[in-house]
C-alpha cells in the first residue's frame, strides 16, 4: 500500500500541473476543448489523492509499521478511531489531508465549471490547481509520508501517538479547521481567475458567496472545538491562552469575517473592490501563513508540530503569491475603481467599513503579537515574549467595540441615516442597555469592562428584536385584523431569509460573548489538598475526597480520585467527580484528566494535580456561564446554514377565471 499511496501522490502532483497548464490555455485561447481537460483534470486531481490518503489510513488501520510514519505515531494498543486520528497527528499526514481537502474544493469547482463563463472559470482552475500542485509538492517531495522504516527488521510495534491527542475532538477539531481553511481558497481562485479574465462585475462574488459562508462556518466550528480540546485536555481551567498556533487560526477567521461584511457593499453600492480583493487574498494567505508557523519551529506551542527546515517554501509561496495578487491589481486598477463614495457616516455602508478596519486593527494586533518573538531574536538576539495580558489589554477594546458596530451597522440606512430614524432604531435598546449597566452595578458585579460588556450585548439583542418586531408587524394580518405572530415571522423569514439568518449569526455572537466574559471576568480558581473523608468548601460547593484509586488500562495506566460534590447550603449531593492521572507505558508521559460537571450556571471544573501517600493535591475551577460559549457557537453555525439553504424561486403563473386575468406569483 505505501507504494500504492506514493505513486497516487505523484500522479495528483502530475495532473495538477496539467490543470494549470490547460487552464491557462483555455483562459488564453478561449478554446472548450482546453476547459473541459484543465476541468477532468482536476476531478482526476482529487481522485488520485483520495487513493493517496486510502492508502495511508490502511496502513494505519492495518499496523502496517513497514511504513515510518505509521510506527511513529501509532501502536496496536490504540483504539481504532485514535489510529484514524493519528494519520494527521504528524506534519506528513496532516499536510497529505490538507491536499485531500483542497483538492476536493478544486473537483466540485470542476463539477460545476460548465455553470459560470467559460474565460472566467478557465483561470479559476489555473489557480485552484496551483495551490493543490504547491501543497503536493510538499507532499511528494518534503513531508512524504510514505516512507519506509530504516531498520534490517520490522518493529513489533509503534512508537503511539501524542497522549494529549488521544483525544475524541481531535478526531473533528483538525478535519474542521482544515475544511475552513482549504475552502477560502475557492473564493481566492475566483478573485485571480476574475482579475486575469478581466470578468470584474460582482459574479465572481454571487459565486462564491456560499464558499466564503461555508469556509467561515468550518473555521468557526474548528477554532471552538480546539478551545474546547484545550478545555477538557490540558487542565489549566481555560480554552484560549493566545497561544501562538491558536491565533494562527484566528487571523484567517477575522479577515474572512471582514470580507463577508465587505461583500455586501460591493454588491450594493459597487465599492470596495480593491478592499475586497485584498481582503480575501489575505485571508487564504493566512491560512498558508498558519502552516507555516505549525510546521516551522518559529513558535513554540503545544499545538505546533516538531521544529523542520520547511518554513522558507511556505513564505516563498506567500510571497509568490502577493506579488501576482499586486501585479495584476495593479494592471486592473481602471476595472477596480469604486463607482460611489460614502456619502455619509451615518450609514450602513459607513459603519461597515469601520467594522472592517477593527477586524483588521485585531488581526494586526495579534500577528504582532505572533511574531514579536520572532522580530525581538533577530534584532536584538535574545527572544523576547508577549502574554495574555497585552493580546487582553489591545484587543478586549477594539472586540467590544465591534459589538457594539454589530448592533448598530445592520438597522442603520444604505446611503445616509436622518437624526429621527436613528432615534427611532436605537433610542430603546440604548435606554435598555443603560439601565441594564446600572442593575448590574446595584447587583455588585466589578469591573468597566465586564459591565459594559453585558450591556453592549443587551443593546445588540434589544435592537434585533425590535427590529424583528416591526418587520412582525409589517407583514400580512388576519381576517379578523391582528396581527398574526407566527405567520407574520414565517412570512419575514422567507421573504428576507438572508437578513434574518444574519441575524442570527449576530445572536450567537452576543451569546458567545456573554459566555466569554462571565468565565473571564467571574472565575473561582483554588488549590487544596485532601485526605480521604475531609472536605473544602468554596463558594456554594462543599468538596469531600471519598477515595482515591489505581486501574491498569489496555494503554495506560490511571490513578484517580473519587469527589463528592455538594450543596453547602443544603447538603444535596450533586454528584461524583473523577479526576484523574494517566500514565501511557508506551510514551512513558503522564497526562492530566480533568472531571467536568457542566450546568447552564457554571462549570465545576476539577483536576487531579498529583498525590502525597493518602493525600490528593486538587485544583477546581468555578467558570460562570462556561457552557454558553459552547451554544452561542451553534447558533452562529444555525445561521450559518440558515443562509446558505436556497433562495425560494417565485414563479408568475398567469390564470384565467371568470373572464378575468390575473397574474399569481
Amino acid at each position: 500500500m505505501n507504494e500504492l499511496g506514493h505513486f497516487a501522490a505523484a500522479a495528483s502532483w502530475i495532473l495538477a500541473l496539467i490543470g494549470i497548464v490547460t487552464g491557462g490555455f483555455a483562459g488564453i485561447t478561449g478554446k472548450l476543448k482546453w476547459l473541459r481537460t484543465s476541468a477532468n483534470a482536476t476531478l482526476l486531481v482529487f481522485f488520485t489523492c483520495l487513493v493517496s490518503f486510502a492508502a495511508l489510513a490502511y496502513g494505519f488501520l492495518t499496523d502496517d509499521y513497514t511504513n515510518q510514519y505509521v510506527w511513529q505515531f501509532s501502536n496496536r494498543d490504540m483504539s481504532p478511531i485514535y489510529k484514524f486520528s493519528a494519520i494527521w497527528g504528524g506534519m506528513d499526514g496532516s499536510m497529505l489531508l490538507w491536499c485531500l481537502m483542497l483538492t476536493m474544493c478544486g473537483a466540485l469547482v470542476a463539477y460545476w465549471s460548465s455553470h459560470s463563463s467559460r474565460k472566467l472559470m478557465s483561470w479559476v482552475l489555473a489557480v485552484t490547481n496551483s495551490s493543490s500542485l504547491f501543497f503536493l509538492t510538499m507532499v511528494v517531495f518534503v513531508t512524504n509520508p510514505f516512507r519506509y522504516v530504516r531498520a534490517s527488521f520490522i518493529p513489533p510495534d509503534g512508537n503511539g501517538l501524542n497522549p494529549l491527542l488521544q483525544n475524541p475532538l481531535m478526531a473533528i477539531h483538525p478535519p474542521m479547521l482544515y475544511a475552513g481553511f482549504t475552502i477560502f481558497s475557492v473564493p481566492f481562485a475566483f478573485c485571480l481567475g476574475a482579475l486575469f479574465s478581466g470578468s470584474l462585475s460582482n459574479d465572481w462574488l454571487r459565486l462564491t458567496r456560499r464558499w466564503t459562508l461555508v469556509a467561515w462556518g468550518f473555521l468557526t466550528a474548528g477554532i471552538v472545538l480546539g478551545g474546547h480540546w484545550a478545555y477538557v485536555e490540558l487542565g489549566w481551567g481555560g480554552y484560549w491562552a493566545w497561544d501562538p498556533v491558536e491565533n494562527a487560526s484566528f487571523l484567517p477567521w477575522l479577515t474572512g469575517s471582514a470580507f463577508l461584511h465587505s461583500v455586501m457593499v460591493q454588491e450594493r453600492k459597487n465599492m470596495l473592490k480593491v478592499w475586497n480583493v485584498w481582503l480575501i487574498a489575505g485571508t487564504y494567505l493566512l491560512t498558508v501563513f498558519g502552516t507555516f508557523l505549525t510546521r516551522s519551529g518559529v513558535v513554540q506551542s503545544v499545538h505546533a508540530f516538531a521544529s523542520t527546515d520547511v518554513g522558507w517554501v511556505f513564505l516563498l509561496y506567500i510571497g509568490i503569491m502577493i506579488a501576482l495578487t499586486l501585479a495584476l491589481t495593479i494592471y486592473r486598477r481602471s476595472e477596480l475603481r469604486s463607482e460611489r463614495t460614502i456619502e455619509s457616516f451615518l450609514s450602513r455602508e459607513a459603519i461597515f467599513l469601520v467594522n472592517n478596519l477593527l477586524f483588521l486593527g485585531i488581526c494586526f494586533a495579534t500577528l504582532w503579537g505572533v511574531m514579536f518573538p520572532v522580530l525581538s531574536e533577530a534584532i536584538t538576539g535574545a527572544k523576547q515574549t508577549v502574554g495574555i495580558p497585552f493580546f487582553n489589554k489591545v484587543n478586549v477594546p477594539l472586540f467590544l467595540l465591534l459589538v457594539f458596530l454589530m448592533g448598530v451597522g445592520p438597522l442603520l440606512a444604505w446611503r445616509k441615516a436622518s437624526w429621527s430614524s436613528i432615534l427611532k432604531t436605537f433610542l430603546w435598546p440604548a435606554l435598555t442597555a443603560s439601565f441594564v449597566g446600572v442593575i448590574l452595578i446595584w447587583a455588585g458585579i466589578e469591573g468597566f469592562y465586564p459591565i459594559l460588556s453585558y450591556s453592549l450585548c443587551w443593546f445588540v439583542l434589544a435592537g434585533i428584536m425590535l427590529e424583528m418586531h416591526r418587520g412582525m408587524r409589517s407583514q400580512r394580518v388576519t381576517p379578523e385584523g391582528q396581527i398574526s405572530s407566527v405567520r407574520g415571522l414565517g412570512n419575514l423569514l422567507r421573504r428576507h431569509r438572508t437578513r434574518y439568518a444574519g441575524y442570527l449569526v449576530h445572536i450567537g455572537v452576543v451569546i458567545a460573548v456573554i459566555g466569554i466574559t462571565a468565565s473571564m471576568a467571574h472565575k473561582v480558581e483554588k488549590e487544596f489538598a485532601l485526605k480521604p473523608g475531609e472536605s473544602f468548601q468554596v463558594g456554594r460547593f462543599s468538596l469531600t475526597l471519598n477515595s482515591l484509586d489505581a486501574e491498569r488500562k489496555k494503554n495506560y495506566d490511571r490513578f484517580y480520585a473519587e469527589v463528592l460534590v455538594s450543596d453547602r447550603n443544603s447538603g444535596k449531593l450533586i454528584g461524583a467527580m473523577h479526576p484523574e492521572l494517566r500514565s501511557y507505558r508506551r510514551n512513558n508521559e503522564t497526562t492530566t484528566e480533568v472531571d467536568l460537571r457542566t450546568s447552564l450556571r457554571e462549570d465545576i471544573y476539577l483536576v487531579l494535580v498529583g498525590t502525597e501517600g493518602e493525600q490528593a493535591a486538587l485544583k477546581l475551577f468555578i467558570n460562570p456561564l462556561q457552557v454558553w460559549l459552547w451554544i452561542g457557537t451553534i447558533v452562529m453555525i444555525v445561521g450559518t446554514l440558515v443562509a446558505l439553504l436556497p433562495a425560494k424561486q417565485s414563479i408568475q403563473v398567469r390564470v384565467v377565471a371568470d373572464d378575468k386575468e390575473a397574474v399569481r406569483t
